[in-house]
This record gives C-alpha cells, structure tokens and sequence, in this order.
C-alpha cells in the first residue's frame, strides 16, 4: 500500500481538497514575491464548461514558450475535460492583474497516473500545449529543467512559489499577491516512510520540510526550484492544518524527462509536419488556379 497514512494524514489532504472542488495544495508563512524573480510562475486556470467562469486551481510552470507544466491531480475530476476548458494566466505577480491569458490546445496527463481507484500519486505530471506561444519578458520567460537524476538535494534550500491558502488551519485564506517560501530537501528515505511510499519510487520525489513553512491549498503543480533549476512540482503534502509534521511532494522532473521531451517533441514535429503540408497544398492549389487562368 502506497500510503500508510491514507485514513489519516493522507486522506485530511487528499480526501478533503478534492471533495470540497479545490484540486490543489498556500504558502504557509511565505514572502510576497515578485514575477520578475519568478517569471515562470503561472496560474493555471479551469471553468466546468463554456458558460462558467475561469478560476486559479493549480500552479504552473513555464518550460517553453507552448508548454506548461504542472500537477496531473489538478484534473483529477475530470480526465476527459475539454482542453479549451483549461487556461494559463501569466505575465503578474497579482491573479487579479493578469493580462497574458492564453487557452490549451491540449493536455497530457502521465499514462501511468491512476489515483482514481488506488488513492496513490505516482507520476503525478501534466504538459499543457498552449494554443499560442507566449512572448517571453521580463515576467513572462521559462525556466531550465533538471536534468541529474543522480544529484542528491538533501539539505539544499528549495523555493516554491503559489496563489494558494496562506492559513495552516481549517481558515481560507487566498492571496491576490503571489507568495514564495525557502525551505530545505530532506532525504527521499525519511519522506517515503512518512508517508508509506513505495521504496522504487523514492528516486521520483523531492520533499520539502521546514518548521511553521508548507504549501498548501492551490499550490499544486507549482515549481520546486532548487539551484535555479525545476526539480519539481508539487504533488501532495498534509492538509487542515498544513504546517504539519510531514513533509510535502513534489514530483521529481529527472526522472521523467524523457516523458516530457517525447511528448513535447511529438507535438511539435506533428505541428511542423502539419504546417508544411498545408503550405505545399496552398501553393500546389495556387499554381492549379493559375494555369486555369492562363488557358481562360
């Protein structure tokens, strides 16, 4: 069994979040922060259907300027959702101030991501394709992934950045300003039996914990950065209270980069391809029309 905790701890985060609508992990004692420290940060946004309204649900990361990545479990209501239904806000340090909304083309969440069933959140990622590249600034740019499976961050100090619940206990409190806290690696040993994970998969997490400092509620998917690079999103932690004495998860980008390079470099080939093709239909269709002409 994945988790040991899952009618304790596990199930107050899980359970709970889910059940209430909210599909996502605030920062707990964090600092105000500013996009331009962290302008791969984004709100990832979801309506129910075309008549509602768009809300902050999870967090994002930037890792090129069609793709977003974030947390699987963000969508775990509804795998089959439209992906015009999803959004990417970015470009502010303020929900209220975004100006860079930008819709899905699509999304693919993990293969192997089954918490549906099992309760589990193995493989806990999601790309999302944006319809339009975004136009990387000063607040708007992507951030490089971490590419040593092999590197050990146990004691490195890790930053995490969200929109999410800023009040450790059952009080919502959801920030307009985007907060950002520093906390330390601790090793995948102590975080796999804290929270019963199954040892093959103690090399695809990083835990993060600190004294009175957490993520919390709508923080999920959000950046893990560590040596200014991504090393994770946030998966799962403990919640009502946050702040608990168990650390959070983040899914560890390295060890599923070649997930993420072959999906992003499928669909980008497959646009490419697409594009040519209409561009020699287009002309082939031009220079038809212009030998009719010629013979009228």
């Amino acid at each position: 069994m994945y988790r040991v905790l899952i009618v304790s701890a596990f199930v107050v985060f899980y359970m709970a979040t889910f059940c209430s609508g909210d599909t996502s992990v605030k920062i707990i004692n964090g600092d105000n922060a500013n996009i331009e420290d962290n302008p791969w940060m984004v709100s990832v946004e979801f309506r129910e259907n075309e008549n509602s309204n768009f809300e902050h649900e999870c967090g994002g990361s930037i890792i090129d300027k069609s793709w977003v990545l974030t947390a699987a479990h963000c969508n775990v209501f509804k795998p089959d959702r439209p992906a015009n239904d999803i959004r990417v806000a970015a470009g502010s340090s303020f929900k209220s101030q975004m100006k860079v909304k930008i819709p899905v083309k699509k999304y693919y969440m993990h293969e192997k991501f089954e918490p549906y069933n099992t309760g589990e959140l193995d493989y806990d990622l999601m790309l999302l394709q944006l319809k339009k590249p975004l136009k990387f600034g000063p607040t708007i740019n992507k951030i490089d992934l971490d590419t040593d499976i092999g590197k050990n961050y146990t004691g490195d100090i890790c930053t995490i950045t969200g929109w999410g619940d800023t009040d450790a206990t059952t009080v919502q409190n959801f920030p307009d300003r985007l907060q950002v806290v520093s906390m330390p690696a601790v090793t995948n040993e102590y975080c796999g039996i804290a929270w019963n994970i199954t040892k093959t998969y103690w090399n695809n997490i990083l835990c993060l914990q600190d004294k009175d400092k957490d993520s919390c509620k709508a923080d999920s998917g959000g950046p893990a950065v560590c040596s200014k690079k991504l090393v994770g999103i946030l998966s799962f932690g403990n919640n009502e209270p946050c702040a608990s004495s168990l650390p959070s998860v983040h899914t560890r980008i390295s060890a599923f980069l070649d997930w993420i390079k072959e999906k992003m470099n499928t669909k980008n080939k497959k646009n490419k391809k697409n594009k040519k093709g209409k561009g020699k239909k287009s002309k082939k269709g031009k220079g038809k029309k212009n030998k009719k002409n010629n013979r009228n």
